[in-house]
């Protein structure tokens, strides 16, 4: 049950106060719950000058390096700020190769779940496979997004066919996973190429947890957005004490700045695969 952060806006901010400062605040976030601690990891990650994107990562966690997180809070100045605490998945390793944001061709990219059938994701990725450098089911995730990102070149339907493509191939190799009844827990993601912010809310099969670390009455599967002045953000959990609206998975979520403003777009996904209508946790 990792823990997911963005910001955009339309010109260089820091995030300090969400990060670090705030009453839910993602720092607080890893260990907030000593029974649920996101103890495997963290990293933040911001686009610099030249549009290129900075990361700066740790295997220990957060709670444990609180003042190295609160300094690279202060030097993520950018239009962009991506931040992730992790709860591995079970069998990855833990150490900064695998902490988050993963980055590839300009991408950074941050993901909350379990991929099960990651080996069988990893051998359709083609070429993309070779840019492979951990075995994380996160990593694998980044490849198979960027695959589907060349070929229809819009992260919405980027992310939609990495959710038909997982089930395409679970319908050849499930009975390797007999405890298993979907490919994967949680897709929810959100990735950037320092111009946007695009994001998937869905999970088909239950996770370690029922409910959010800070608010309990909020799925731990469905993500929530907010302005906070001219910044666009978008969590795992509402992070202050101000106005959060949740997304209603399965959905797409982009937010794009246009000028002074930040143009959000959603898109309501109606997903069939080749079992049929694809589960959705949240709904269940």
């Amino acid at each position: 049950m990792c823990r997911l952060f963005a910001q955009i806006s339309p010109r260089p901010e820091r995030a300090r106060d969400l990060l670090v400062d705030s009453d839910f605040s993602l720092l607080r976030q890893s260990d907030w719950d000593p029974a649920n601690p996101q103890k495997d990891g963290w990293g933040l990650a911001w686009f610099g000058a030249d549009g290129r994107p900075r990361v700066r990562k740790s295997g220990k966690p957060a709670s444990s390096e609180r003042a190295l997180f609160e300094r690279t809070s202060e030097d993520a100045v950018s239009g962009v700020v991506l931040g992730h605490i992790r709860a591995a998945s079970a069998g990855i390793d833990i150490d900064e190769a695998h902490a988050h944001p993963f980055q590839d061709d300009g991408w950074i990219f941050i993901h909350n779940g379990t991929i099960t059938i990651h080996r069988e994701v990893a051998k359709a990725l083609g070429p993309r496979r070779a840019s492979l450098k951990t075995d994380s089911d996160s990593e694998v995730y980044l490849q198979q997004f960027l695959k589907h990102l060349c070929a229809t070149g819009d992260a919405s339907r980027a992310f939609e066919e990495c959710v038909r493509e997982d089930w395409l191939l679970w319908t050849g190799c499930r009975d390797l996973y007999p405890h298993a009844c979907a490919p994967y827990t949680s897709l929810n993601a959100i990735a950037s190429d320092g111009k946007g912010l695009h994001a998937l809310c869905h999970a088909a099969r239950r996770g370690p947890a029922e409910h959010s670390i800070c608010r309990l009455d909020q799925p731990w599967s469905v993500m929530s957005f907010g302005m906070r002045g001219g910044r666009f953000v978008l969590a795992s959990e509402g992070i202050d004490g101000g106005e959060w609206e949740r997304l209603v998975p399965p959905e797409t979520i982009s937010a794009v700045p246009t000028g002074d403003t930040i143009e959000v777009r959603r898109r309501a996904l109606r997903l069939e695969g080749p079992l049929g209508p694809i589960p959705e946790v949240s709904r269940q």
